[in-house]
């Protein structure tokens, strides 16, 4: 990362590569080298930046920006290109035997170039029908330590057009003012949700931490974006505001929402940090140089909108290089199992999860053999996360004739906030009975739920 060898274009990835965790099976294929790629070298070039921004909607996979070498003009570049990929597509191509494609990867790719997309190491997010690019920088020239791009300092909002092919309405192209609080690049982005009503919510955009302030230190406050492009973020002076110390740059990441508690829980895994807990000592140790860690930490947002910071003593598997731990999770990113439940694409709901699960797997990013002043390397390593819960009630199971009741008082001055469920098992696990589990007569027996009362209110209805 110093001198004239910083991104080395020599290194840069040109391969597509496609993963199957449950097999263990991979492929790969070349978008420089193969005959049926199709893609001219601008395209390609683009497509191996890194630190892009992207964002996965379906079977489509939209990526902004990112950074790298660009040959047409023999340096690096922020890239303002938007590229629109139908995975579906371009999946089947690079696992068809080479040779045989009945297509080409061009076939699979559109990329659009404006310059409201010349961004690299920001989040890219989606709220409602609008695109949210938050944060991220410019930086136009060959990387230098403490030589700075130029920080956007805003949230870039914009619709995707897929009536006819794929456009970007130009009216839909709406920034907010930048603000010096928001100077900020690899940063850590997440969906979360807050409760609108009874099994009803809305997204947000929820960004931690990130780098780098004017003192060249990290951002410790987290910032909320909302629907078209409100920016918040609380008093960083304030003693209820939430002082960030564990993985302060990019890493993989996990959003979990609970519908019992209203809470949102947000998995940290490695990474690069700021405090670290010594085993040995079982203090917590601050190094202002930020250092890569293997230890993992949980942010929880409260249903009144309030963050506290959690050390997990899970951290990555011990593996070693010449007797050296490496340390993973750097710029990885997390792939949500397509078998969870969620509540939103990219939110996993937590409640229902009842016994050990798969939620996703870890992939990419860098390792490395020390927290300073190691060697670092690209990691393609696969690491699965299994989420195990700790109640241990055991599972009620419910025949058909089944009838349970539940009685509470409700008067004008208070209301109760109840939830619907398929079945009884996730309440009785979590409150080790069904006291607070009541089966309602529908039209329909056959589709009779379960509610349970969440909460109450003093408040009227």
């Amino acid at each position: 990362m110093t001198g004239m060898n910083a991104f080395d274009p020599l290194y840069e990835n040109r391969e597509v590569w496609v993963i199957d965790p449950e097999s263990k099976q991979s492929w790969y294929k070349s978008l420089e080298d193969s005959p049926t790629s199709g893609l001219g070298q601008g395209l390609v070039d683009s497509l191996s930046a890194v630190n892009t921004q992207f964002y996965q909607e379906d079977d489509k996979w939209i990526i902004v920006g990112g950074y790298g070498y660009k040959r047409s003009v023999a340096d690096h570049v922020t890239y303002n290109a938007i590229t629109f990929i139908d995975l579906p597509g371009l999946v089947n191509w690079v696992k068809e035997v080479a040779g045989s494609e009945t297509s080409l990867a061009i076939d699979h790719i559109d990329q659009i170039s404006d310059n409201y997309f010349q961004v690299t190491g920001g989040g890219l997010e989606k709220i409602g029908d609008e695109f949210q690019l938050i944060f991220g920088q410019n930086y136009s020239r060959r990387y230098r330590p403490f030589v700075d791009g130029i920080y956007t300092k805003q949230v870039r909002r914009f619709k995707i057009n897929t009536d006819n092919g794929f456009s970007i309405p130009e009216e839909s192209k709406i920034a907010t003012v930048p603000d010096d609080a928001f100077r900020r690049r690899d940063l850590n982005v997440l969906t979360i949700l807050d409760r609108d009503g009874i099994n009803a919510f809305s997204e947000k955009a929820l960004i931690l931490s990130g780098v780098f302030n004017p003192d060249t230190g990290v951002w410790t406050a987290p910032v909320l974006v909302e629907a078209s492009g409100v920016v918040e973020m609380d008093d960083p002076l304030a003693e209820t505001t939430l002082r960030q110390g564990f993985q302060i740059y990019h890493c993989s990441k996990a959003s979990l929402y609970d519908r019992v508690t209203s809470e949102s829980h947000m998995l940290l895994f490695g990474g690069i940090t700021v405090l670290e807990r010594n085993l040995d000592t079982n203090s917590y140790v601050r190094d202002d140089q930020a250092p890569f860690t293997n230890q993992c930490s949980l942010v929880v947002r409260d249903a009144n909108g309030l963050f506290t910071q959690y050390w997990l003593p899970t951290r990555f598997p011990d593996i070693r290089v010449n007797d050296r731990e490496l340390r993973f999770g750097t710029n990885a990113e997390f792939f949500l199992s397509k078998d969870v439940p969620k509540l939103h694409p990219k939110v996993i709901d937590l409640a229902s999860i009842r016994s050990p699960t798969v939620i996703g797997h870890v992939f990419g990013g860098l390792f490395s053999d020390a927290g300073n002043g190691g060697n670092t390397g690209a990691s393609g390593s696969v690491f699965e996360v299994l989420i195990v819960p700790t109640n241990s009630a055991a599972a009620l199971t419910i025949s058909n004739g089944d009838s349970l009741k539940l009685e509470w008082e409700s008067t004008g001055e208070r209301f109760d906030l109840i939830e619907y469920s398929n079945d009884a098992r996730s309440w009785q696990e979590l409150t080790g009975s069904l006291s607070n589990a009541s089966q309602l007569p529908v039209e329909e027996p056959e589709k009779a739920a379960f509610y349970r009362r969440l909460s109450t209110h003093a408040t009227s209805p």
